[in-house]
């Protein structure tokens, strides 16, 4: 048993790894990678019930094998009860961890959570290896959940849950989402400070739930809903208090989708910030919309020491961004970028490559444009149409996506893998849009400027690399960095060959 595993619990928390067949370890190595929230909150939310231990495996920086899994769940008293957080992405994974750990003891009660789960409960439950799912917010189904599986009482009716009764899968209800955030404890740092030094990021607050917002292609709102719900300022900042002077971190993440949903909300925490002294030890950062913010939002920001603000433009098309109902103009998003660093703050964004009605003359043109605006980081990805998002829904629908085995290609930033991204629109060239997108990425880092912000920045790669300060200095962290290129030169090379010998077919093909 590990030492920091307690065997006095019934619950097991676990976060599956991102399979090496949708990214590739080289890249894991540079990635901004934080503590599983989700799972934080989730273990909080127990102990504050009565359920006193609860114990968590983070399998970014602790893989688990057959031996460790099995001390881990022997370990534990009965009836044992292990939870996994699933993303789309994490899926294939977690179902082999379900696998292993009904090899080591078949009675432990199996549930999985999170985004992918709750849109696809019946694929998740015709696993055999899985017992319940929670869908939606968890906090208050999981709960009952435990408690009523520790009390040795029958757990299949309650909201939020879907199951096997009689080899049927049954749906209940939905549960309610949470009016009031606060009921949820503190965040339990201290959980996860043993691996302080594994984290790159060690500076994760939410300070809100949901999104008023339509996007197509967003998968958030499958848990957290349209309602826009936030944390007390007085919460928020006991949470950052912890982060910046127990634990001695620089910088402050506000995880929420946008943090400047309700602006008077967020000035009176830019206000609280500055009265608690935090600005002076620290550094924040956080999402925003280009509609969210006005000139008055970002002077607060500063004011507050807010140093990056991320913006997702996502394309530079007022056509496109109509298809994926942003509900904000382009020109709106890129007047926000440059307010922003006219202001002295850092701006970064995404781009989405492969869009509904899509050219590729659309995609250069954005290459064009982003170029030309003062960003501190950017990445270009490719469109996922995530399960559950109306963007999916449209496009299954039409027999348009190509799914792999639990869904290992339903990545971002897939085309670095294999050719074999989920969507690629009418009209256009598959290997086309890889190309794009990847020279679109190398060429913005490989230029001077990219370079320059890759030796002074340490968020790059649209706030997804985390490098240490002077990196190059470090033979160590100098060797991933060449690994990673290499690896990335590599893939380049061989789609641009074969793209440009299918052009060069097609040609001769039409002259024939």
């Amino acid at each position: 048993m590990e030492e920091h595993l307690s065997p006095d619990t019934n619950v097991l928390l676990i976060n599956p790894r991102v399979g090496e067949s949708s990214q590739n370890k080289r890249i894991n190595a540079l990635i901004n990678i934080t503590f599983p929230t989700s799972l934080g909150v989730l273990a909080g939310y127990l102990m504050g019930s009565g359920i006193h231990e609860v114990n968590i495996i983070d399998e970014q920086i602790d893989p688990l094998d057959g031996d460790s899994l099995s001390a881990s769940i022997t370990t534990m008293r009965k009836p044992r009860i292990i939870g996994l957080s699933v993303l789309t992405l994490n899926c294939g994974r977690a179902y082999e961890l379900a696998g292993m750990i009904k090899a080591v003891d078949p009675e432990v009660l199996i549930v999985f959570g999170g985004i992918h789960p709750t849109v696809m409960p019946e694929e998740v439950l015709g696993n055999n290896n899985v017992d319940v799912v929670v869908r939606g917010e968890g906090e208050e189904t999981f709960k009952e959940l435990v408690h009523l599986v520790i009390a040795g009482k029958d757990f299949s009716t309650i909201p939020g849950i879907s199951c096997r009764t009689d080899a049927a899968i049954q749906h209940n209800a939905d549960r309610p989402l949470l009016e009031d955030l606060d009921v949820i404890p503190p965040f339990p740092y201290y959980l996860f400070e043993r691996n302080l030094p594994k984290y790159p990021n060690f500076s994760g607050v939410f300070g809100s739930r949901g999104c008023p917002y339509s996007c197509t292609f967003c998968s958030s709102r499958s848990i957290s809903g349209r309602k826009y719900r936030y944390h007390s300022i007085q919460r928020v900042i006991s949470e950052c208090t912890t982060l910046i002077r127990k634990y001695k971190q620089k910088s402050v993440f506000l995880m929420d989708d946008n943090i400047s949903v309700n602006k008077r909300h967020f000035m009176g925490l830019c206000d609280a910030i500055i009265q608690a002294g935090l600005h002076k030890e620290a550094y924040f950062f956080g999402s925003m919309r280009g509609d969210n913010a006005t000139d008055e939002i970002l002077d607060y920001a500063l004011r507050a020491n807010f140093r990056i603000i991320g913006y997702g433009l996502e394309t530079c098309s007022e056509k496109l961004m109509k298809v994926i109902n942003k509900g904000e103009t382009v020109e709106e998003v890129i007047s926000a970028i440059k307010r922003t660093a006219e202001k002295g703050m850092h701006a970064y964004t995404t781009i989405i490559f492969g869009l509904p009605t899509e050219t590729r003359e659309d995609r250069w043109a954005a290459i064009r444009k982003v170029r030309s605006l003062p960003l501190s980081s950017v990445r270009f990805n490719t469109l996922v149409p995530y399960p559950g998002t109306p963007a999916y829904n449209m496009l299954a629908s039409e027999g348009k996506l190509l799914i792999k085995k639990n869904w290992e290609n339903f990545g971002v930033q897939y085309m670095w893998e294999s050719d074999d991204i989920p969507y690629v629109p009418d009209s256009n060239d598959r290997l086309e849009l890889i190309f794009d997108t990847m020279f679109a990425n190398l060429s913005y880092y490989l230029s001077v400027k990219g370079l320059k912000l890759l030796l002074t920045q340490s968020l790059a790669g649209g706030a997804v690399i985390k490098l240490s300060d002077k990196w190059y200095l470090s033979v160590r962290e100098t060797l991933k960095m060449a690994s990673a290129f290499l690896y990335l030169g590599y893939r380049f090379v061989n789609v641009t060959v074969r793209m440009l010998c299918n052009t060069i077919k097609k040609r001769l093909w039409g002259k024939t």
